[in-house]
């Protein structure tokens, strides 16, 4: 079966995701705004504790929250029904929190996207779906959605976006080849991308990858502030 990039349109009715709110915190003039999204079975409060372990200022932080802690109910590499809406759901949820970010005052240079497991999925895609000039772009243990024998291209210029895609070398949730095949796509595509695959299968995120986190949010909060 081969299934388009493009997104499905989700059924009628309302979005969970949107239903399901988000949380707010950080500096009100922040230069950078932070999209965080969570992972399976967390909540915007693990994303809280991820921005406290970062401790980087300069960031004003929205963490969606996903109707059941998850953003879809299948694998990220797993075949989806025809009619399935969550996925889109997801998408649509992705897009009103940057408009309500873009609102704020944080066009998509302003705005770093930082996602780990199923939120890293979900962002790589949406970006690849996507591609502008954001602040940065952080994958944490994620790659693109969708089946190892779906036929799918991007187009775009992400136009030397800062980006960071780190992961363990046997995660048994997210495969190596599937990372790689993510990083292709965005280097292609034009993100300055540094890629941190670790040895082991630990599915977290790891004291290196924490740190190369900082220092992309540090770098891009100092580069937006600078007149």
């Amino acid at each position: 079966m081969t299934r388009s990039a493009a997104q499905a349109r989700p059924r009628a009715g309302e979005n969970p995701h949107l239903a399901a709110g988000a949380e707010c915190w950080g500096e009100e003039d922040a230069p950078v705004a932070v999209l965080a999204v969570h992972g399976r079975t967390q909540s915007p409060a693990d994303m809280r504790a991820l921005a406290e372990r970062l401790d980087v200022g300069g960031l004003r932080w929205l963490a969606p929250a996903a109707a059941g802690q998850s953003w879809y109910p299948y694998g990220f590499m797993e075949e989806r029904p025809d009619d399935d809406p969550w996925l889109a759901w997801s998408f649509e949820a992705v897009d009103a929190h940057l408009s309500r970010l873009d609102a704020a005052g944080y066009p998509p240079d302003k705005v770093v996207l930082l996602g780990f497991s199923q939120g890293a999925c979900l962002l790589a895609h949406w970006a690849l779906l996507h591609p502008d000039r954001y602040a940065g772009l952080v994958l944490l243990t994620g790659g693109s959605v969708g089946t190892e024998h779906e036929e799918v291209s991007f187009s775009g210029d992400f136009g030397g976006t800062p980006a960071l895609l780190a992961g363990c070398e046997a995660d048994p949730w997210v495969p190596r080849t599937r990372m790689a095949q993510t990083e292709d796509w965005l280097r292609g595509m034009g993100a300055q991308l540094t890629s941190l695959i670790e040895p082991g299968a630990e599915h977290q995120i790891t004291t290196t990858a924490t740190e190369l986190t900082a220092r992309l949010l540090r770098h891009t909060v100092s580069d937006t502030a600078r007149p």
